[in-house]
């Protein structure tokens, strides 16, 4: 008998989880790309550099521990089990752990303060799901929701390490579903530049590249990608997402309260500020925080038997044929969780060399197929759809061409990025170019140069400069700079918040026919900020934004609603006139 444990050579899933007990006794993940992975070597060490970041405080990360670039492994450690084992083992008369709703409550909570901890440092998680997310118990079987980690961040990024690859992701996959629309967009703008760059113009995914251009995917680095400028709110959507197939299932009340509360707290995790989302992962995490909880722990007396764990990420199928005839699908059931699966006998290895390209002396054997949390996930229609915004809270729409997303805001609360496509020729311009421009006085380059300015593309941050180069291009009278001046002052973004500034420059947007100068004064006039409250007038902005923008039809719907007949036909009289 040897230490050392053969995995078994079959078709494999693009991304596999094992799990596995050193000699020491420790629990250890070993993540494994398969053979046909592509780039392999750049996406685990770009992974094990992630994780080298949290050394000092692994308070909510796995710590790392090797990494193997000739068998495409890496090891980290992180006692528990995956969430997704946890939704698989009932409690007495419950069909899952989490099923009291002051318990669904302390694992949402535990969620967001991992999350809002890792945002600390610049880290941007990206593919939150319940199979990458452990925790333990205590020697009485109480849950220990302190103890929650992440064990996988082979999509996370941060101003430090960011991400130079389309991600290799599958966004017709069922799994995608709890991607963020704002992560979708980018990642399906970052393919495009991809296939932009190696002379596959059109294509918009791993899928329709031919063979030439996925073995260029080896070598080709793209440093300015859409992902990287997005933000908390694509972590805090998937969160969402997984909460919401949660709490599908049957729910026992603590409170009365709580039956209204928590669906309505966990919905609002998913949407925009602009429909009345959350300004904040500490204004997220203080909603929950003030739901009133049943204190008694939670008691797991049989905790889950399973060791590996099914990857639940949405990786394209590299070996379409071979793989389904080999591998089980993926478990999705829409009443009920999948039932546990049997033990996996326990593996002791050596302890793992950290050398870079060091050989594993041991990995966990296997892939189980697990539990997924239940609930079918959300259709691709439900994925997309535009949130109607709430009575009387006007929030200003940006809408940055050529931008990523952008955050919107009015007084202290920030909306969801909107996003919009590349609409001019000067956003592919190379930063030199592009400052040239500006500089010799192009109005539209000074535009373009505020944009990358507000994103922090190619330059750092800097929403004052933003403002200035805006200003320049507004003065020139150029109505999407004139547009976006106008929401920088309207949320006192880069300069002092200016009502009547902010109305002046909105007005000069919208007479020239901008939708989002048309829109921003519409919610000016609702408001009555920089200019007196007037529903009429707002309606009528409203009314020619909505020829462009979804956003201005739902909230000129509502509106309408809050008119009397009176009123409406004195705005069509004045369309008339």
């Amino acid at each position: 008998m040897t230490d050392h444990a053969e995995i078994p050579v079959q078709a494999e899933r693009p991304v596999q989880f094992d799990k596995f007990l050193s000699q020491r006794d420790t629990e250890r993940w070993c993540k494994r790309l398969s053979m046909e992975h592509p780039s392999s070597d750049y996406w685990l060490c770009h992974e094990a550099r992630m994780l080298q970041g949290f050394q000092r405080d692994s308070r909510y990360a796995a710590r790392f521990v090797a990494v193997d670039l000739d068998r495409r492994m890496l090891v980290s450690e992180a006692s528990g089990h995956p969430l997704t084992h946890w939704l698989a083992t009932p409690v007495g008369e419950l069909e899952h752990p989490f099923q009291r709703s002051s318990d669904l409550v302390r694992l949402i909570l535990a969620s967001l303060r991992a999350l809002a901890h890792l945002g600390r440092f610049g880290l941007v998680h990206g593919g939150l799901r319940p199979d990458i997310m452990v925790m333990t118990q205590n020697d009485r079987g109480e849950i220990d929701f302190d103890s929650l980690k992440l064990f996988d961040f082979g999509v996370a990024r941060n101003p430090q390490q960011r991400i130079e690859k389309p991600l290799f992701i599958d966004l017709s996959s069922p799994d995608a579903a709890y991607l963020a629309p704002a992560m979708r967009e980018a990642i399906h703008r970052d393919w495009q530049t991809y296939a932009k760059l190696i002379g596959e113009h059109g294509k918009t995914s791993w899928y329709e590249l031919s063979e030439s251009g996925r073995h260029q995917y080896e070598s080709v680095l793209i440093p300015e990608l859409s992902i990287n400028a997005l933000d908390w709110r694509t972590d805090l959507y998937a969160l969402g997402h997984w909460f919401k197939q949660i709490s599908l299932h049957r729910i026992d009340y603590y409170k009365d309260a709580h039956q209204e509360a928590l669906p309505a707290l966990i919905k609002r995790m998913q949407k925009p500020v602009l429909s009345g989302g959350f300004t904040s992962l500490e204004t997220c995490i203080k909603a929950f925080e003030s739901l009133e909880i049943d204190q008694r722990a939670l008691v797991i007396p049989d905790a889950p038997q399973t060791s590996a764990v099914f990857s639940m990420q949405p990786t394209p199928i590299l070996h379409a044929t071979q793989l389904l005839a080999n591998t089980p699908p993926s478990v999705r059931l829409d009443d009920e969780f999948s039932p546990r699966v049997s033990a996996l006998p326990r593996i002791d290895i050596k302890s793992v060399p950290t050398g870079s390209r060091g050989k594993l002396l041991g990995v966990g054997v296997g892939l189980i197929l697990v539990a997924v949390v239940g609930a079918a996930v959300l259709s691709s229609k439900e994925q997309h759809a535009s949130m109607q915004p709430p009575a009387n809270s006007p929030v200003p729409l940006v809408a940055e061409a050529a931008a990523p997303p952008v955050p919107v805001v009015v007084a202290d609360t920030v909306a969801a990025p909107i996003q919009i496509p590349e609409t001019t020729a000067l956003a592919g311009l190379r930063l030199e170019d592009l400052r040239s421009a500006a500089e010799a006085g192009d109005a539209a380059a000074q535009t373009q140069l505020g944009l990358r300015y507000r994103k922090g593309q190619g330059v750092p941050m800097d929403n004052e400069k933003a403002v200035a180069w805006y200003r320049r291009a507004a003065e020139q009278n150029h109505a999407e700079a004139q547009a976006y001046l106008g929401f920088m002052l309207m949320t006192g973004r880069g300069a002092r918040r200016d009502d009547a500034e902010a109305a002046r420059y909105s007005r000069l947007a919208a007479e020239q026919d901008n939708p989002t100068g048309q829109y921003n004064l519409a919610l000016l006039y609702l408001s009555g900020r920089g200019v007196p409250a007037d529903k009429l007038e707002a309606y009528r902005w409203l009314q020619k934004a909505s020829e462009r923008e979804n956003g201005a039809r739902l909230r000129l719907e509502e509106l309408k609603r809050q008119l009397t007949p009176a009123q409406l036909a004195a705005v069509g009289a004045q369309q008339q006139y």
